[in-house]
This record gives structure tokens, C-alpha cells and sequence, in this order.
């Protein structure tokens, strides 16, 4: 399970999304589907903990945070708040079990970081009408 994340500035990050929504420029099956402004920006979600944190579900399967807080000697609280951060970037996902109980899933245990700059320049040539959808 890879996420291929990329790394563009903000302004072309928003003119790529504009680009697409005017039908102008059609993203190639390849191009990562979660962008970011830098590799900082990335680096302190993907941080080595939060990797291990992911593979670490990903192997074991909890069936709790309660689970989860066992098996990694964290406070609860701590892997909460952890695992929301990457749920929100959709590294991650939250399932609702029954009463009050959250089963944590790994969606992404590898990650591939592109520096987009054949995608800039295609999203460049796309705005200025240089080539088609």
C-alpha cells in the first residue's frame, strides 16, 4: 500500500485544481493523488514514528485504539490524536466499531514523494492554452 504524494508550490497546486475543474488539464494516472507545498510541510506527518505507527497497524490488526495503545506502550489520548492527523490526510481511517469503540486501519504503510516538476510544466502549458486536456 503506497501513497504517492507530491510536492509543486501553493499557487500551482491551485491553478492545477482550477486547470481540472475547467476541464483544461486531465492529471495522468500516475500523478500523485495528495500534494503538499514542501517536504517539510510532509515530513513531521510522515515522520518515522508515524510510519512505524501505520505498518505497525497494518501488521497487527487492532481492533481498538485500546488495542493499539497495548501494543505500542503509548497513552491513548497520544495515538489519538496521532492517528486523526493521519486520518485527515487520508493516510488513515477511523472506523466507527460498535458503543464508543475505533478500530484503527493503515490505508498507506509506503510512501513515494515526487517533486513535480514535469507536472508543473504541463499544468504551466495547460493554464497558458499551450495544450489540450
Amino acid at each position: 500500500m503506497k501513497a504517492r504524494i507530491g510536492i509543486m508550490p501553493e499557487a500551482l497546486i491551485r491553478k492545477r485544481l482550477l486547470a481540472m475543474a475547467k476541464g483544461i488539464y486531465k492529471p495522468q494516472a500516475n500523478e500523485p493523488k495528495v500534494w503538499y507545498t514542501s517536504l517539510g510541510a510532509i515530513s513531521s506527518l510522515l515522520c518515522e514514528d508515524n510510519i512505524a505507527l501505520l505498518r505497525l497497524i497494518d501488521r497487527e490488526q487492532p481492533r481498538s485504539l485500546t488495542h493499539l495503545a497495548e501494543l505500542t506502550g503509548r497513552a491513548k489520548p497520544n495515538l489519538s490524536k496521532t492517528l486523526h492527523k493521519l486520518a485527515d490526510k487520508g493516510f488513515a481511517r477511523l472506523e466507527q466499531m460498535s458503543g464508543k469503540v475505533i478500530k484503527p486501519v493503515a490505508l498507506f504503510t509506503d510512501f513515494e514523494i515526487h517533486i513535480a516538476g514535469d507536472i508543473e510544466q504541463r499544468v504551466i502549458e495547460a493554464t497558458q492554452g499551450k495544450i489540450a486536456a
